[in-house]
């Protein structure tokens, strides 16, 4: 049996009463690859129509989406559609499960927001608010301050599953104490 291992996400929108409607990207979904695609998509591919880009978004799930500035026929942005294509997610992005998701990258509106999915102390991994920026930055918007966004985004993932099997380790022995 093959296990897929790739970093996953979520792409799609949400609106100003924090429901969302989104795809899934299923592999190398970072920030680093996602927000440089999402820019390309927005400003180079629909001419800065935030509505296209999601539209473009929305039509399929995505195995992968990464620039390549200057190849394929579809310019610099590539996106490899998804063999398993379902039906797009709707949620409430602060009661929905995360699942085996890492991030979900939303436009609403004119700003891009960047979710992180985090394990907390007990129950399923939920989506935390991690970044925003405006969609008109995007072009011009540091790498390094992605990677940035990136690096804390998985040391906080870390730090959480790290205090979770503490816990865990805490209650277990609380138990071997109280059953003494």
């Amino acid at each position: 049996m093959e296990v897929d291992v790739g970093l996953r996400a979520l792409v799609g929108t949400e609106g100003a009463d924090g429901f969302y409607q989104a795809r899934h990207v299923q592999h190398d979904a970072c920030p680093t690859m996602i927000v440089p695609a999402l820019s390309v998509l927005v400003h180079d591919l629909m001419a800065h129509d935030v509505q296209a880009a999601v539209d473009e978004l929305m039509r399929t799930d995505w195995s992968r989406l990464y620039t390549l500035p200057g190849t394929g026929d579809a310019g610099p942005l590539v996106g490899v559609p998804s063999p398993n294509d379902e039906e797009p997610l709707r949620g409430h992005i602060a009661t929905e499960n995360a699942y085996d998701r890492e991030w979900a990258y939303l436009f609403g509106g004119h700003r891009l927001h960047v979710y992180l999915g985090v394990l907390p102390e007990r129950g399923p991994k939920r989506w935390r608010s991690w970044a925003c920026w405006s969609v008109h930055e995007l072009p011009t918007l540091p790498l390094d301050e992605v990677l940035s966004v990136q690096k804390a985004g998985y040391s906080a993932q870390w730090r959480a599953a790290d205090f979770r099997m503490y816990m865990d380790a805490v209650r277990e022995r609380m138990k071997e104490v109280t059953a003494q």
